[in-house]
């Protein structure tokens, strides 16, 4: 099965406006440090002020004296930092893959799935002694699967994708919104829930063909339970 990767690579230094939205490099590395037990902030605070703080590492790195006072600032704005962080903050990730053909009995356009050998990532050079690239694996993969379409409109929609050799352009695009949820064991890898996905058709991001919110399909799930037992204490 295909595997997924989305590249984005992130130049530490260049911008300063993250926002905690957005998969950065930058943003991932915080949700890692919040996520390790017991962080080490003696152990981490040379890599972290020269990743948010290169211009008073580049001044002092060398000087010993003024690094002490400079460590102890930039623990007390890492403590800060991390315990400010959301990690109930979505992430959106962009990609693409490919549709297969049209499952008549489920009416519907399977597409190729993420796995759970599926990820994503991010990568900074510089980065300090932290990872260069943060892998983002997900826990739920197998609810980015389908899109529903009824028969007639599938037709039309597969002949607008027909060229004149009649090849048919099966891309389509994903946009991801997730949760991290987990840090795995090794120091770049993090495990994320997918909480809502959207398939376009088209490379902008325009043209919707289908949404998907695990909130939503909880609650509808739940609720049918809650349902099907009202309706039998009512028939007794």
């Amino acid at each position: 099965m295909r595997l997924l990767l989305l590249v984005l690579s992130c130049v530490v230094g260049q911008s300063s406006n993250l926002f905690a939205h957005d998969f950065e490099w930058k943003n991932l590395l915080m949700a890692s440090l919040k996520l390790r037990q017991g962080l080490d902030y003696d152990a981490n605070v040379d890599s972290y002020m020269e990743v948010f703080r290169p211009d008073v590492w580049n001044r002092y790195r060398n000087d010993e004296f003024e690094m002490v006072g400079k460590r102890k600032e930039t623990i007390a704005m890492m403590k800060q930092s991390i315990d400010s962080f959301d990690l109930e903050e979505y992430f959106d990730i962009r990609t693409s893959t490919r549709f297969r053909n049209y499952d008549f009995d489920s009416k519907c356009f399977p597409i190729d799935a993420l796995t759970e050998k599926s990820y994503f990532y991010a990568s900074s050079y510089p980065n300090g002694g932290f990872p260069s690239t943060i892998e983002v694996f997900m826990r739920n993969p197998k609810v980015v699967n389908k899109f529903d379409m009824g028969e007639s409109q599938a037709k039309e929609f597969l002949r607008t994708r027909k060229d004149r050799n009649g090849d048919i352009n099966r891309n389509v695009y994903l946009k991801l919104s997730v949760r991290i949820v987990k840090a795995k064991p090794g120091p770049n890898e993090l495990i994320a829930e997918i909480m809502n996905y959207r398939i376009y058709a088209d490379e902008n991001y325009t043209k919707l063909l289908h949404e998907f919110d695990l909130a939503k399909d909880t609650a509808a799930k739940t609720a049918v339970p809650q349902l099907n037992e009202t309706a039998e204490k009512a028939s007794t």
